[in-house]
């Protein structure tokens, strides 16, 4: 998997691949760069993302709650049909913001 993050006044991450069990463990790391950074404004771009595992819906849970937590928050975009199923499957769609 690819993760690609840009800074400007939003905070871009791009995923490409499969977050899964393997690539969930470089994801958790940019993950905790931006709890910890100044990152209001988070927004995951799914695009070329095609395929979440139960350790990457973690992890976007882990992201949600921590910015919610320093008042930010966290945007979906451009997710492909089948992760969206995921998501419906899992609930996660009543639990992130998916633009």
């Amino acid at each position: 998997m690819k993760i690609k993050v840009e800074k400007g006044k939003e905070t871009i991450i791009s995923l490409a691949g499969q977050l899964d069990t393997l690539t969930s463990v470089d994801f958790e790391k940019e993950i905790q760069k931006i709890l910890q950074d100044d990152s209001m404004d988070v927004i995951l771009n799914g695009e070329e993302l095609t395929y979440v595992s139960s350790a990457g819906l973690r992890l976007l849970l882990t992201l949600q709650k921590g910015m919610k937590a320093k008042g930010g928050k966290l945007r979906l975009r451009n997710i492909r049909k089948e992760i969206m199923d995921i998501f419906n499957i899992t609930g996660f769609s009543s639990i992130l913001t998916i633009e």
